[in-house]
Order: C-alpha cells, then structure tokens, then sequence
C-alpha cells in the first residue's frame, strides 16, 4: 500500500435512540438502524442517503454542488428493545431483516411494511446479544460464491451463553445449538458466520464470550472445533469474509486489545492457530467495540473504540499479522456499530453513543 488511507464524513444525522447497530439494506444506498429509546421501547429506522443541491457566489458566477443528506424514509416503534440484526439471512429480495430483540426473539422485517413483523420465533430465555448469517448479498464482497447460491442459515448468540444455528426455510426450530455446559455462567457477546462453500458441512461459527472465550464451533458434531481464551471479554469477532475460505479471524476486546489469528485454510483441534495480539487502545476509552472488514478489500479491517475513532488495519504475513494504516476520529462518543456497503467500496455507515448516525468513505 503506497499511500495512507483516508476517513471522511460523507452525512451525519442526530437519531431520538440508542441505536445498537447499523446496517446498508442490500443493493440500496439506504440504511437501518434499530435500538433503544429512551423510554426502554425498541425503535427500527430507515434513512435514504440522498442529495440536494447547494448554490453558491463567488467572483466567477454561481456554482452549484450535491450535498449529501440522510433523510427519514420509515420507521416503526415497537415493546422490546432491538439488540442486533441482520440482512445475511436468507438473500430474499426486496432484502429482509431479521433481528433480535432484549425478550430473546428472532422477528423477520419487511421493510416496506413494519408495523408488524412477518414472524416472530421465541428464540431464547434470555436477550439475544448478538447475531449473523452467510446469506451474501448481491455485488461485491460475497467471495467465492455466487450470488445465485443465497445461504439460508444464520447463527444467535443469548446471554445465557447459547449459541444456535437457524435455516429460514425451517423457523420453529434451530438445527443446531451449543448450549453452555452447566455453571458455565458467560455470555456470547459476538458471532461470526462463514460459508466455505455451498455445503452445511462448510459453515463455521465463531463466537465470542465475556470472560474472553472464542470458539469456533463444529455444528455437525455441536462442539468446538477450537477453543481459546484472549484474557478479555469479546467485544466482536469477524471473519474476513463471510463466502468462500476464511484466512484470518479478528477479535476485539473490552481492555483494548486487538486479536488476529491465521487459519491457513483449516482449523483441527490439534492445531494451534497463529495468533498476533496488539494494544489498540488504552484508558477509559479503551473499549474496542467492533471490527469490520472491506468486502471488496478482505485484507483491510476497521476498528472503532470507546473515544469516537476508527483504527484502521491490514492484514500481513506470518511473520507479522497485523500492520497499521493509522487512526482516524470520526465521532465525538463511542462508536458503536461500523458496516462497510457491499457494492460501494469504501462507503460506511456508523452509529455512535451521541445517538448520531453517520455516512462515512474510507479512502485506501
């Protein structure tokens, strides 16, 4: 890489919650935001990333430019507070939400029409805290696999430690779970879903706890197939990619530390992997809250802290995993969430602890 990566804000928009996550809806330059209000009420928005014009004077004549606006298109309000979602599930079109809310429910979104949702499944006992699937999505950033060959399953962490393995096509019931052995008594705080192929015998699970605990998951056998633990809670835990075979996961924690671990193409349990930990941040503001890889540039990564900045990374070689491309402040507060757009390279959006959504452009 010969020149230094670049963060600009491309929009910015105050929101009336706590948004916990934000996700570009498939083949749309529209975003969805969903989370807690401030009466303890589940909120879900839709806002369009549009432009307007701005003329200007200047000694020449009058110049007109495109500014970039985020504008309410939808949104609905609803008893349970919103934890995660996910457009991986199913690769419907239009695309379709699925989210998991503080009652443990997986609810299915159109989002043409919110006012209730098309399924409701009583996942959990608990607040489902995090979710992903390996549905793709049209565009770049699906890997090997095609489009055509949409995955239907999708992976839920709770807070009673339970991860379970769900397929669209069967909603009642989740085909595979890996319940926590007893008084194990640790949260999932993030998961990870890969698709190495088109086969259920090709996805891997990753998921990672509280008491710092990362585990990828074998959901034939339903155990793992490689265990560690990085000292600290798991604040987010990423594949590379999410179709075709995964070479690096990533881990983020809440004392600041940065995680990367080479798979080489395989993961056994007799085989340690390569791991390379470094401190990203330190202090109060030290929390790494979530680490995202560029779908058209899988060996570029993000990562946004406790203090509104965005750390930025790329993947290296054996003999060292992790090389920094520099740090950037992007918010005032902690940033929350961060998720790069499939077909516009670079383009993100973000939601922070100042509830205020934010369009942003990487620039590598």
């Amino acid at each position: 890489m010969t020149s230094s990566p670049k963060i600009s804000q491309v929009a910015s928009k105050p929101i009336p919650f706590t948004g916990f996550q934000a996700l570009w809806v498939p083949g749309t330059t529209r975003v969805c935001t969903f989370g807690s209000s401030d009466a303890g009420f589940g909120v879900i928005q839709v806002h369009v990333l549009s432009t307007s014009s701005s003329t200007s004077k200047s000694p020449i004549g009058a110049t007109t430019s495109q500014i970039p606006k985020l504008i309410l298109h939808s949104e609905t309000e609803k008893k349970s507070q919103f934890k995660c979602g996910t457009f991986r599930a199913g690769g419907s079109h239009p695309p379709r939400l699925v989210t998991g809310d503080f009652d443990g429910r997986v609810g299915l979104w159109d989002l043409n029409r919110m006012e209730v949702p098309l399924s409701l499944l009583e996942a959990h006992t608990d607040i489902v805290t995090c979710i992903d699937g390996a549905g793709g999505t049209p565009g770049a950033g699906t890997g090997s696999l095609s489009s055509s060959q949409p995955r239907q399953e999708f992976v839920t962490g709770c807070r009673d430690g339970t991860v379970k393995v769900w397929d669209t096509r069967q909603k009642e019931q989740a085909v595979s779970v890996m319940a926590p052995k007893k008084g194990y008594g640790h949260e999932v705080w993030s998961v990870s879903m890969n698709a190495q192929s088109s086969g259920p015998e090709d996805l891997l699970v990753v998921a990672g706890y509280d008491n710092g605990d990362i585990r990828v998951l074998d959901l034939v056998a339903g155990k793992p197939l490689f265990e560690t633990n990085i000292k600290h809670g798991v604040c987010s835990v990423e594949f590379d990619r999410t179709r075709g075979a995964s070479k690096r996961l990533i881990a983020t924690t809440m004392e600041g530390t940065l995680h990367s671990f080479d798979l080489d193409g395989s993961i056994s349990e007799s085989k340690a992997m390569v791991e390379e930990t470094i401190t990203v941040q330190t202090g109060d503001e030290s929390t790494l809250w979530q680490a995202r890889h560029v779908p058209q540039r899988q060996d570029v990564f993000a990562v946004t802290d406790g203090g509104g900045n965005i750390h930025l990374y790329e993947h290296g070689n054996a003999g060292s995993l992790i090389k920094s491309l520099g740090s950037h402040q992007f918010a005032k507060e902690a940033i929350l969430s961060l998720e790069f757009n499939d077909d516009l390279e670079g383009l993100f959006v973000a939601c922070d602890l100042n509830n205020t959504l934010r369009i942003g452009m990487l620039t590598v």
